[in-house]
């Protein structure tokens, strides 16, 4: 019998835990659908405002026939480096936050039966943003308006933590009828840190959550 590998040793360069990835369709029913996915990227950068990713899919089952894709599928995972403290994407449902399927693309046969294609996929506060717009009066500080506009379940209704860096400059803003990440993009651009003297703020989403910093911290 093999040995298993502790979950927190490396043997490897590249090594990582996943055990599994589920994809939930828009009734509620769950296929593990570890075994097609040959690659999975996640892309988290100062310049998005969201997680996105991809997965690249061999399909020899038709699977998106059987499960079509309607832009309302939940994917489920936890990929972690196998070593202590290292950071644990969570995107189960019991104890993070699930990631949406959004897009296919790419889609060819690649032999008989068999289909490759790649699947997009976004955090939840991705689709919030394609599908609301920001209509509002604020005032106050502008860490004050981007934590509102990021818990307004009018808006982005994020359940994440946001790690912001106080601001100094108070305004009253008029927002008319934008997307929520344009709106708080507006407020970066004009934020001024308060124990600093630049300006400037980046809005913008890593695995332990959304981000609201200046510049010059970085």
């Amino acid at each position: 019998m093999a040995e298993t590998r502790h979950p927190d040793s490396i043997e490897f360069a590249g090594d990582y835990n996943l055990n599994e990835i589920i994809m939930v369709n828009h009734e509620g029913e769950a296929t593990d659908i570890k075994r097609q996915v040959v690659e999975l990227n996640l892309y988290e950068s100062i310049y998005y405002n969201a997680l996105v990713g991809e997965m690249v899919i061999t399909d020899a089952q038709n699977m998106i026939a059987k499960m079509p894709i309607q832009g309302t599928e939940r994917l489920l995972f936890k990929l972690s480096t196998p070593a202590q403290g290292a950071p644990t994407i969570d995107a189960s449902e019991q104890t993070g936050h699930p990631f949406y399927i959004y897009k296919l693309s790419k889609k060819k046969q690649i032999s008989e039966g068999t289909l490759l294609y790649i699947l997009h996929f976004c955090s939840r506060e991705f689709l919030r943003n394609i599908r609301t717009r920001v209509s509002q009066a604020y005032s106050g500080t502008m860490d004050d308006m981007v934590a509102t506009i990021f818990q307004d379940k009018e808006y982005l209704d994020s359940r994440k933590r946001l790690h912001y860096e106080p601001t100094r400059n108070s305004d009253k803003i008029v927002i008319p009828n934008m997307k929520p990440f344009d709106a708080i993009n507006m407020l970066a651009d004009r934020a001024l840190p308060k124990n600093s003297k630049g300006a400037g703020y980046h809005f913008y989403e890593t695995a332990q959550g959304f981000h609201f910093r200046s510049w010059e911290s970085m």
